[in-house]
């Protein structure tokens, strides 16, 4: 009872699939009775095959209308589950053995599939070996109702045939159901490490923009008294520069331009920075969102050639809409081009998919520069780590922050033909 499993037995037990099967049966034998030649074929009489059926059509209905409606099967019914199958092997060996031999033979290739069928459905093992004991004993009655000694040939080697057909696909069906076991355990285990993963990084980002939030009062204080220090020099500066007083105030007013600029990025990167806390992730079409920082970086490194392949409808869920989706490609193909700051990539393929296995969006941005250090790709993504003289090593640990606070993964490692490789799984709408 505990290797069978309810939602393959009860589907495949209903009161309508009995009935259809009583009626596809009766036409089987009516046809093997009366069809022109069938007599001369099969030899087989009507009456007495449809009674070989009875038993197992009286139990099936009787099984399937004690549990209409129910999602689980009692041990009493995984009980009466054996003797009903157990007659419908009789059925076809009994027809069998009411049959001429060429037409026996069809009647038992029958049988063999048939048990072979409920091998796989009812778990059948040599621990649980209850419904192949059950086809020894329907072959065996059967026989007694056999035509010629014939019959016992063909029985003798139908009978363990199905009983090793049965055990076969049993087993084969027991070993299927425990690697999914070990698959669902072992992508439960993955998916608790990367939502524990994920917690940390959303941890760790909420944490650094408290501390920006709390820098952006101060940096507004510090705007004014530049403000007003601008101010004053544009009263007194005439009188202690020997700049022309047109020429002064132009640089002046530059100032102020600057400042009020710098004032207004503070604020948007604010306003940014909570809504991408609080906003739900957005549908994003990415095929537009690459072909644009293909084009855009395509200018800024004219000796890199790109490659871009898109299969399929290539649509992400992304916290912070197309601003983060582009944020994310342009650093990882802006890596990409750049290198190690010393020598770059001439060639970067970007290809956009629907991974097959997950049903997220797969996105690939492969170069052939010089790939990762053994020991970065050892190390987890960290801020101001890199191997860029100039660089901040920002880029790629905000790319994977931002991917992961959308429900996202990034990996990176080197190709076998050199470069390296960054790979994204995005969630998609599910439609």
């Amino acid at each position: 009872m505990n290797a069978q499993d309810a939602r393959e037995v009860l589907p495949a037990a209903t009161l309508g699939g009995w009935v259809s099967l009583g009626v596809v049966i009766a036409g089987v034998l009516a046809a093997a009775t009366w069809a022109p030649g069938a007599r001369t074929f099969f030899g087989l009489s009507f009456r007495p095959a449809l009674l070989c059926f009875v038993p197992a059509f009286v139990l099936g209905v009787g099984f399937a209308l004690v549990h209409r409606g129910r999602q689980h099967i009692e041990g009493w019914g995984w009980l009466w589950l054996v003797p009903g199958t157990a007659s419908l092997h009789f059925f076809m060996a009994g027809v069998a053995a009411l049959s001429d031999m060429r037409g026996a033979t069809v009647f038992a290739a029958l049988l063999l599939f048939t048990a072979a069928f409920h091998g796989r459905l009812h778990r059948v093992t040599p621990r649980q070996p209850f419904l192949a004991l059950g086809t020894v004993v329907a072959v065996g009655l059967a026989a007694l109702l056999r035509r010629s000694e014939e019959h016992l040939a063909l029985f003798a080697v139908i009978g363990p045939a199905a009983v090793m057909a049965e055990l076969y696909l049993g087993i084969f069906a027991v070993k299927h159901d425990e690697a999914r076991r070990e698959a669902e355990q072992l992508r439960a285990a993955v998916q608790a490490q990367l939502l524990e993963q994920q917690d940390r990084d959303v941890g760790r980002l909420s944490q650094t923009l408290v501390q920006i939030l709390g820098y952006n009062h101060d940096i507004n204080n510090a705007l004014m008294s530049v403000s007003a220090a601008a101010d004053m020099l544009a009263v007194m500066g005439v009188q202690r520069n020997n700049l022309p007083r047109a020429e002064f105030e132009e640089l002046v007013r530059e100032l102020n331009e600057g400042l009020t600029r710098i004032r207004d990025m503070v604020t948007e990167i604010r306003q940014k920075g909570r809504r991408s806390v609080i906003n739900e992730p957005a549908n994003v079409d990415l095929e537009p969102v690459l072909e644009s920082v293909r084009t855009s970086l395509g200018w800024r490194f004219p000796d890199v050639r790109f490659q871009l392949k898109v299969e399929g409808p290539a649509h992400a869920l992304v916290r912070g809409g197309v601003t983060t989706m582009r944020r994310v490609v342009e650093n990882l193909i802006l890596n990409a081009c750049e290198g190690d700051g010393q020598r770059g990539a001439t060639l970067v393929e970007i290809t956009a998919r629907v991974e097959p296995y997950s049903g997220r969006l797969e996105v690939l941005i492969a170069d052939d520069g010089p790939g990762f250090p053994a020991d970065k790709l050892a190390a987890p993504i960290e801020g101001l780590s890199t191997t860029k003289p100039h660089g901040t090593g920002l880029g790629l640990y905000t790319s994977e922050c931002l991917i992961r606070a959308s429900g996202g993964t990034l990996e990176r490692h080197n190709r076998p033909v050199g470069g390296a490789q960054v790979r994204m799984l995005l969630p998609r709408e599910l439609r």
